[in-house]
Formats: structure tokens, sequence, C-alpha cells
């Protein structure tokens, strides 16, 4: 019998935790429009997410203080009140990953675990910066899954037969990884555009980690971008300048 997917474990894990009897509850004291004084896991799934939005911010503030604090059951809450915006990023980066979409979502719960550890709480949209990193450690691990893959037939059918690249709705992970296949990237040009765009960092760091100079890395980078652009052609479904800063 396959093993339950990390998802499903975190649902189960805060649906019995929102029915025992003297389980956690969050203090919500001093919240103004807050409607109880304090509220169960099912309570705060029922009202955070139509909650005014500085009022959902320092709601998630308690909670993510709480889940710091070491208790286990209060980090199965915070995760679990997440999972709304977790399953939006598992539909779309999970799609044609197969038996690695279980890893899809171990790596997700653990991003999200580690984020809540060191998320900087003071500035708002506190609940979508904790979203929105764990969809870039999703990203990631999709790009390393469609990398490694192995593939059938003709290595190079748009260069063979002048086919564009084109990237459906899959995003930018999904494009990198199929226009390795098709002969329009390199792995090297695809990992430079990767960690650049995708990761944020820096492309001096990146190209001493791949052991190429800067200027060769920059020139690559900057042609690389070219063909990739030049091969999505007319397809809209990716914005090239938006997803790769070509």
């Amino acid at each position: 019998m396959a093993s339950p997917m990390p998802f499903s474990v975190l649902r189960r894990s805060f649906d019995t935790l929102s029915r025992t009897p003297g389980g956690p509850l969050l203090d919500l004291g001093g919240i103004s429009d807050a409607p109880r004084p304090a509220m169960g896991p099912a309570e705060l799934a029922d009202w955070l997410p139509r909650a005014a939005t500085e009022t959902a911010d320092e709601a998630w503030r308690r909670l993510i203080t709480r889940a710091r604090s070491g208790e286990a059951a209060w980090a199965v809450v915070t995760a679990g009140l997440a999972l709304p915006g977790l399953y939006g990023i598992r539909r779309r980066l999970g799609a044609g990953l197969g038996p690695d979409a279980a890893d899809l979502e171990g790596e997700m719960l653990s991003a999200l675990l580690d984020e809540i550890r060191v998320l900087d709480l003071a500035p708002g949209a506190v609940c979508g910066r904790l979203v929105y990193a764990v969809r870039k450690a999703a990203q990631r691990f999709r790009y390393r899954c469609l990398r490694d893959q192995p593939h059938q037939g003709d290595p190079h059918p748009a260069v063979a037969h002048g086919r564009a690249v084109t990237p459906g709705a899959r995003g930018p992970v999904s494009v990198l990884a199929e226009a390795i296949t098709k002969g329009v990237l390199t792995h090297l040009e695809a990992e430079l555009i990767a960690r650049t765009h995708l990761e944020g960092r820096q492309l001096t760091a990146v190209a001493h980690e791949l052991g190429v100079g800067y200027t060769t890395a920059r020139r690559r980078r900057t042609h690389a971008r070219t063909r990739l652009v030049r091969a999505l052609g007319e397809d809209k479904s990716v914005d090239p300048v938006d997803a790769f800063g070509a």
C-alpha cells in the first residue's frame, strides 16, 4: 500500500486537533474585530480567509509566534491553516512529476516549517509571504526533477524541425526543463537562468559555483535568454520578460 501523501497527513493531524477537547486555542485578545477572544483551529480556518487584512496579519503573527515556541501542535495548526495556498501551488507545479509529486509535498512542508522559523513578522501580508517562500522552493524542486528526468526520442526536435518550445501553462520552471530537452539551452545555461532569475541569487556567486568566470557566465546567460525568448515565440502563457528578465 502506498504511503499517504504529506498534505493528507497534515490535513488529518489538523482535523484531529480541531476535534480534540481542550485542544489549542489562539489568544486573539486585543484584536478589535476578532469575533471571539480565543479561537480553535477549525474556527480560525473559517474566519481567517474572511478577516480584514490587518486583522489576519496580526492573527498570523500570533500563530507563527506560537509555532516558534516548540509546541508541535501549533506547528501543525499553523501549517494546516496555510494548506489552501499550498494546494494551489501543488496543483500547478506537481503536474507531470509522477511519483516525485509526494516528494514535492514533502519539500513544500519542509520549506514552510523553515520559513515559519525565520520569517520577518513586522511587514504585512504575513501568510502571503509565507506561501510565496514555499512556492519558490517548489519551483526549484520541480526544475531539478524535470531537469533530471530521462527523455525519449530525438533530443533536439526544436533544432531539427524548427519548432518553438511551447510552455503551455506550466510556468518558467517547466519551460527551462523543456528547453534543455529541445536543445535550446544547455544544462549550464538553464542553471544560470534558474539560479539567478528563479532563486534570485547573485550571478557572481552562481558563476563561482558552476566553475565559470563572471564575464563568461553573464555572456552565456544573455545569449541563452535571447534564444529562449525566440523559442517561446508568440505563446503568451508565459511572459519571458516577467519570468526570466529577458
